[in-house]
């Protein structure tokens, strides 16, 4: 079989997506949706943690995108914290950002 991976799950899926954008058989639709893919691995390490409640009027300990602030409907304010999130695809994949962006870089380039 050739053409788009049906699933991506492993190392060796990307590595096949990334030979198959390369390829003369890859359509311009599959390589910018082949494209989005890699980019959402590289760009989605991060996630929002609850950090703590505030009180009312209390402003947050940052400004956004490391602290957002949300309150529910009985108006219990919460703050949330950016972190790094080790559970996100790209890690679980086994790639790190370098790697991610070499290979958004090969597809590019052909």
């Amino acid at each position: 079989m050739y053409g788009y991976p049906p699933t991506i799950n492993t190392q060796h899926d990307v590595e096949y997506l990334v030979g198959y954008l390369g390829s003369k058989w890859a359509t311009a639709e599959n390589k910018q949706r082949g494209l989005g893919y890699l980019r959402a691995l590289r760009d989605k390490t991060q996630h929002y943690v609850f950090d703590r409640n505030l009180d009312e009027s209390e402003a947050a300990d940052g400004e956004e995108p490391e602290y957002r602030v949300m309150e529910d409907d009985e108006g219990l304010r919460r703050q949330y914290r950016l972190e790094s999130d080790p559970n996100a695809p790209i890690y679980r994949l086994g790639f790190t950002v370098e790697e991610v962006d070499q290979l958004i870089q090969t597809v590019e380039n052909h």
